[in-house]
């Protein structure tokens, strides 16, 4: 991770108060605190938490991935697929239209973190509770970091363990032909203006 990313992890990690914590409770509250970030475009540690202080699940998972790494959390990425089409989330009309003009296998990712007896449990940190009234599946609120969070998606289509995020969703989408492309970043830049407006 470059130096200044690290830097910008440290701070994160020292403004959130939890340096008297015990290792449990800091699993728990930087997961949190990840969480409360809102979903939108920042897919880097610096825009998550500097620049767009948005995060998609990729931003987020970053973050998340190295305040673990920084705090001594065993945790491995995870990369799987899903239709948007199969969530219960209250879409608007022009999104609903363009998903049922044809889907996409869309990538999702995030984090396994590693127990004490060697099993793991999942953490999605993708979307906060604000989303909860749209039928999004958000981050506990009562979490206790003993269970697996709900996955922010359902009907995972595809699923890979401990691979690079960046090259398997480089991978997904090379993988579409010129028309799902398409439709995928009209469908995300719709999604994005619409996920902004409800969240505030």
């Amino acid at each position: 991770m470059p130096t200044d990313n690290i830097k910008v992890v440290r701070k994160f990690i020292t403004d959130s108060g939890i340096s008297n914590f015990s290792k449990l409770q800091q699993f728990v509250r930087i997961s949190k605190l990840v969480a409360d970030i809102p979903w939108g475009e920042g897919r880097t540690i610096e825009e998550v938490l500097i620049t767009k202080k948005t995060g998609t699940c990729t931003g987020k998972h970053a973050v998340l991935k190295a305040c673990y790494d920084e705090l001594g959390i065993v945790s491995r990425p995870v990369v799987c697929t899903f239709h948007w089409g199969d969530q219960l989330i209250l879409y608007p009309h022009h999104l609903k239209n363009i998903l049922t003009s044809g889907e996409w296998e869309h990538g999702h990712n995030y984090l396994q973190v590693k127990r004490e007896d060697g099993t793991y449990l999942d953490v999605d940190v993708t979307f906060s509770q604000i989303l909860k009234p749209y039928g999004f599946k958000v981050f506990p609120a009562d979490w206790d970091g003993e269970t697996s969070t709900p996955l922010a998606f359902d009907k995972i289509i595809r699923r890979w363990e401990g691979v690079d995020i960046s090259s398997k969703k480089q991978e997904l989408i090379a993988s579409l032909n010129p028309d799902l492309k398409a439709r995928r970043e009209n469908f995300l830049a719709e999604f994005i203006k619409w996920v902004r407006i409800i969240s505030n």
